[in-house]
């Protein structure tokens, strides 16, 4: 009726919480309600832009993402897609209304958001808590998704898993094979994952693509994907777009495409020519991670001659670390400069924002 407010008529609920709360009392799955999720860190600028640019679209979720480039943007999801996601996770994973799913990861991001519609389909109960590597070793769940960091503090605490628990999606981040051993050896399920805001979520898991999704390779080595779970577009200051091609949405990842099985190399903006040579800087990252931990960050620095070259930003001193991290990559590899900073950005998850990074230095 016209006499309803513009805002209601939009059927728009705007969340701001701390934590994982009771999302499915905000949240009705089936409902054509839709909703702004947002981090409540965020600056106040931040989220009143958000809030204002958010379109009039019913069943919806908009995830706000800064993406590589740290530019403002929203993911905008129908629920229909979310649910997709959720029905083939829940599929592979076997989820029963006995089920407890350990919901830690924030539910402004589709990861924490997943969890959600993945018990809302199964009936399954959602356990939210703050993360507690002690208190998450101690819970009663049966199920979660954890980011790789986390996975790393309950292997530092020398913490055992409840019997009751039966698999741990991990994604969100690098997850390399070392450290899969590492923790399968010290009894924690977990199962690596790939997933994206673009596509709800998990997109597979143990490198195996999940039936509601297809996958190719495009000419220019990055990843493709189509199915029932991808975003309905982009919400940036020229409003709403869909970046589908065909409904094919291309990612800024690289990897290989082999039948069903999917092999990531990682995003495509992570690979660069040095001197002619092809350089992975996700290989650097790791490399780096394990000197510095998350004090410190490779960027690729624009050179005349070699094409590119290595630096490093830093929060701390390194030298010691950057005389180790030379050891052990090639000659063409190895950091030519440092650059102190106050803060390494990374999105909410810990994504390292590369290109924000560098804009700073």
């Amino acid at each position: 009726p016209a006499a309803v407010p513009p805002a209601a008529r939009r059927r728009l609920t705007r969340s701001r919480e701390s934590r994982a709360t009771a999302i499915t009392n905000m949240i009705d799955f089936e409902s054509a309600a839709s909703h702004l999720l947002l981090n409540p860190r965020m600056p106040a600028e931040e989220r009143e832009w958000f809030e204002r640019m958010t379109p009039a679209l019913e069943a919806h979720v908009f995830i706000a993402t800064s993406g590589s480039t740290g530019a403002l943007k929203l993911v905008a999801l129908s629920k229909r897609a979310i649910l997709a996601s959720a029905a083939a996770v829940n599929e592979r994973l076997e989820v029963a209304n006995t089920d407890v799913w350990a919901a830690v990861l924030p539910t402004f991001h589709v990861g924490g958001l997943g969890v959600y519609a993945r018990c809302h389909l199964a009936r399954a109960r959602a356990l939210p808590m703050a993360w507690s590597a002690q208190a998450f070793a101690e819970s009663d769940a049966t199920l979660a998704s954890l980011v790789p960091a986390q996975v790393h503090d309950l292997l530092a605490a020398r913490l055992m898993p409840s019997p009751a628990l039966r698999a741990i999606l991990v994604g969100g981040g690098a997850f390399d094979e070392i450290a899969v051993v590492r923790a399968r050896e010290a009894g924690w399920p977990v199962l690596p994952s790939y997933g994206m805001s673009e596509c709800c979520s998990t997109i597979a898991i143990e490198d195996v693509l999940l039936p509601h999704l297809e996958a190719r390779v495009e000419p220019d080595g990055r990843l493709a994907f189509r199915g029932s779970s991808l975003l309905t577009g982009y919400v940036t200051d020229e409003g709403l777009t869909d970046p589908k091609v065909d409904g094919w949405f291309i990612s800024e990842d690289a990897g290989i495409v082999d039948g069903r099985t999917l092999r990531i190399h990682g995003r495509a903006s992570d690979f660069v020519k040095i001197g002619g040579e092809s350089v992975d800087l996700g290989r650097l990252d790791r490399i780096l991670r394990e000197l510095a931990g998350d004090a410190a960050a490779i960027i690729a620095m624009q050179d005349e001659r070699l094409g590119c070259v290595i630096h490093v930003a830093s929060t701390v001193d390194v030298d010691e670390v950057v005389d180790a991290f030379n050891a052990l990559v090639h000659p063409f590899e190895r950091i030519r400069a440092v650059h102190r900073v106050d803060a390494i950005p990374r999105s909410p998850l810990g994504k390292l924002l590369r290109a924000k990074l560098a804009s700073m230095i």
